[in-house]
C-alpha cells in the first residue's frame, strides 16, 4: 500500500533534505560554498505563502491586488533556483556528484513550490475570468517568470530592487542600448519559458479539469 503525504509535508522534507546536504557539506569542507542556497530557497518559499493566503479569499480587493502584484514581484525566485546549477563545478574537499545532488535538491523544491504556488493563483483567478483568459494569463506568467529569472541571474536585480525603480530602469537599459544583450535576453526568456510551461503541462491538474486539493 503507498503511502500517502500531503504537499506540505513532502515540501518540507524535501527542503529539509536540501539543507541537510548543505550542512553537512559545510561541515566537511569547513567552506561556505552554496550556503546562499538557503537564502534563495527563503526566497522561492515566499510567494507560495502570499498565494496560500490569496487562495484563500472569496472575491477581488485592492489587498488582493497588492498581493498578486507581490507574488508575482517574488515568484521568479523559485524557478530561478535552477539556474544555481551554472555554479556546479569540481571542488576540492567533496565529490562533484554530491554537489550536483545538492543543488538538484535545492532547484526541485523550487519548482514544487513555483507550480503550487501558481496552481493557487490560477484557482482563485479561475472564479473571477473565463478559461481562454486564464490560459493566457498562466502562458503570460512564464515568459514574465523567465526574464525576471534572466533580470536576477545575468543582470543581478533582486525583487525588492523594485523600491528603486530608477537604479532598477538604468540597470535593465543595457538591455535595450546592447543588441547582443538585448537578444541573449530574448533567447533566454523563450527558452526557459518553454521548459517552464512544456513542465507545467504535465504536473499541471487544474486546467485539465482535475481539482486539486490543497491537502494532498
Amino acid at each position: 500500500m503507498m503511502l500517502r503525504f500531503t504537499f506540505r509535508q513532502v515540501v518540507h522534507t524535501f527542503a529539509l533534505f536540501a539543507i541537510t546536504l548543505c550542512a553537512c557539506r559545510l561541515i566537511k569542507t569547513g567552506t561556505m560554498a552554496y550556503v546562499f542556497l538557503v537564502w534563495n530557497l527563503f526566497l522561492a518559499f515566499v510567494p507560495w505563502w502570499v498565494s496560500s493566503y490569496i487562495s484563500k479569499q472569496n472575491r477581488i480587493s485592492g489587498k488582493c491586488i497588492v498581493l498578486l502584484l507581490t507574488w508575482l514581484l517574488f515568484l521568479p525566485n523559485a524557478p530561478y533556483l535552477l539556474t544555481d546549477l551554472f555554479h556546479l563545478r569540481q571542488r576540492p574537499g567533496i565529490p562533484q556528484w554530491f554537489d550536483l545532488a545538492l543543488i538538484l535538491s535545492f532547484a526541485s523544491t523550487g519548482l514544487l513550490v513555483f507550480y503550487r504556488s501558481l496552481d493557487q493563483v490560477l484557482g482563485f483567478l479561475m472564479n473571477f475570468i473565463s478559461r481562454r483568459k486564464l490560459l493566457w494569463f498562466s502562458y503570460s506568467v512564464f515568459f514574465l517568470i523567465a526574464f525576471g529569472v534572466y533580470l536576477g541571474r545575468f543582470i543581478r536585480l533582486n525583487s525588492w530592487d523594485v523600491i528603486h525603480p530608477f537604479s532598477m530602469m538604468r540597470a535593465c537599459s543595457r538591455l535595450f542600448l546592447n543588441a547582443h544583450v538585448a537578444m541573449d535576453a530574448a533567447a533566454f526568456t523563450i527558452v526557459f519559458a518553454s521548459l517552464l510551461l512544456f513542465l507545467f503541462l504535465v504536473v499541471d491538474r487544474r486546467l485539465h479539469e482535475r481539482p486539486l486539493d490543497d491537502k494532498t
